[in-house]
């Protein structure tokens, strides 16, 4: 799962509305619930698997050079925009 969300299950009127709020500012998506610990989270869609990723790639690179190239270079990018400065 890509990035998932922080979630805090928290029975209502547990921590103050400015707790809230700084864990909202932190990123945190705060949700209140008299059985916090009965939440079930369902997730709507699926992901690829990683060896069906790896398999895909792996027969996509072997066509050619050419897309072994493309592939190195779009894999760069994307490892620059993720991770670099």
């Amino acid at each position: 799962m890509a990035d998932a969300p922080s979630i805090m299950f928290v029975r209502p009127r547990a921590i103050s509305e400015e707790d809230k709020g700084a864990l909202r500012s932190a990123g945190v998506i705060v949700v209140e619930t008299d059985d916090p610990a009965n939440i079930r989270l369902v997730q709507a869609g699926h992901d690829l698997p990683t060896s069906a990723l790896l398999a895909a790639a792996g027969a996509a690179i072997s066509m050619s050079s050419t897309s072994e190239q493309a592939f190195g270079r779009l894999m760069a990018a994307a490892l620059k925009a993720q991770f670099g400065k």
